[in-house]
């Protein structure tokens, strides 16, 4: 085959060949919004005031000709102390998220999520691996109390958090589209896993959440623009789609040797696999050595496949090789050798404080819809030399809400 020069193959032209206008030199042609208003809605928990242990429900009326954006949950947490009530709230990112132990999601009492350790388990390892450290020790430390701890003579404080799971989603949720009721139960934690750094196991004798509500955007838009929609819809079949991550969990206490854990997961876009290991008798006591902090606990294998088909072939060995394990962990979360996002950890305290380990299940990174691995059954094997501590152990995927033109909802796994 003769050697064709630079430039001189007129079947493939580099793309570095043609020029193009770039767009700061161009007219704006971003179109405007469809018509419509704005309100900032406040939903009220309509089960009143919680105590640790206890239960909120959240009640949002469906069917209203208007879009849900920018969700969050808001409650006041009110403590009687026993003495000198200095405290943490639990885990390495220390945010108000430790507050709740598990949260579900349904539509017409069909359940979409259900987000098992919530706090320690979930939005902790998230904070601290997923968000960058500065966020958490500014913004986070405002919004829920993150990397601060709280005096004395602080008995009552209002919090805000985020949403994960299908009030989680970059998209706005289509209120006009479903009719009945989307509910939220607030699984709230016990004290000894809410708080930490105490003066003594009994410092906070109760706590009471209050005025817990939902917030959000409700964009209301046009009748005419629902109709078109839903005549669309109707005529060619079509389905809305709402696409959100799940983070499904369990959790087990770890073992001195090595331990197999195979689940039933049924997915169609497995992200990722994380774990963190806190010590067990920490999450259940409010003295200052009870921070929830999650521990290397010996690790020196995690491997996980794939219906039988492994899928990471490096060793993650946490005790000789943090470096590597730190770096796998921040492909779970697109953020690998990110210089703009600065992880909570450092050298020491991923091994002490922050540690998580996690295997990248993604195929590309390009942002497409289900990107991530189709698998049945997922398997983990690890091995550890401590049996002291709780595995918890997420399962990050993506998942799809159809919803027709007459309201009703599937879910593709």
């Amino acid at each position: 085959m003769a050697y064709v020069g630079f430039g001189q193959n007129l079947q493939y032209v580099l793309p570095f060949q043609t020029e193009a206008v770039p767009s700061s030199m161009k007219s704006n042609q971003a179109p405007r919004p469809v018509n419509s208003t704005i309100t900032t809605v406040v939903v009220p928990s309509t089960s009143g005031n919680a105590t640790a242990g206890g239960l909120a429900t959240i009640q949002v009326p469906l069917g209203n000709a208007a879009y849900m954006a920018n969700p969050y949950l808001r409650f006041r947490l009110v403590v009687t102390t026993g003495g000198n009530s200095a405290r943490r709230f639990k885990g390495v990112t220390s945010s108000a998220s430790a507050c709740i132990a598990s949260y579900q999601t349904s539509i017409n009492s069909t359940l979409i999520d259900n987000i098992l350790n919530y706090g320690v388990g979930v939005a902790d390892p998230l904070l601290a691996h997923a968000c960058s450290s500065s966020y958490l020790t500014k913004d986070g430390s405002v919004l829920f109390n993150s990397l601060t701890t709280t005096a004395d003579t602080v008995n009552d404080e209002l919090y805000v958090l985020p949403l994960l799971g299908l009030l989680g989603s970059t998209q706005a949720f289509p209120l006009w589209l479903v009719q009945g009721t989307l509910s939220i139960n607030l699984n709230f934690a016990s004290l000894g896993q809410i708080f930490s750094d105490c003066a003594a196991a009994n410092s906070i004798l109760t706590a009471t959440f209050s005025d817990v509500a939902l917030v959000y955007d409700r964009i209301t838009v046009e009748g005419d623009f629902i109709a078109k929609m839903k005549a669309e819809m109707m005529g060619s079949g079509a389905k809305y789609v709402y696409n959100f991550t799940s983070y499904q969990g369990l959790s087990a206490i770890s073992t001195n040797g090595q331990n197999t854990i195979n689940t039933g997961l049924n997915v169609s876009s497995l992200r990722a696999v994380t774990m963190t290991t806190p010590v067990t008798a920490n999450l259940i006591i409010q003295n200052s050595a009870s921070g929830g902090f999650s521990l290397v606990t010996g690790l020196s294998q995690f491997q996980v496949s794939l219906d039988g088909r492994q899928v990471n072939n490096v060793t993650l060995n946490a005790t000789t090789s943090p470096a590597l394990v730190f770096s796998e962990l921040n492909k779970c979360y697109s953020r690998l050798f990110d210089s703009a996002v600065d992880d909570i950890s450092t050298k020491a305290l991923f091994l002490t404080d922050s540690f998580s380990v996690g295997v990248n299940c993604c195929r590309v990174s390009e942002g497409l819809s289900f990107q991530g691995s189709p698998v049945s059954v997922v398997g983990i094997s690890l091995t550890q030399t401590a049996a002291t501590g709780t595995n918890f152990i997420v399962f990050v995927s993506d998942q799809s809400l159809l919803i027709d033109a007459m309201g009703s909802c599937d879910i593709v796994r």
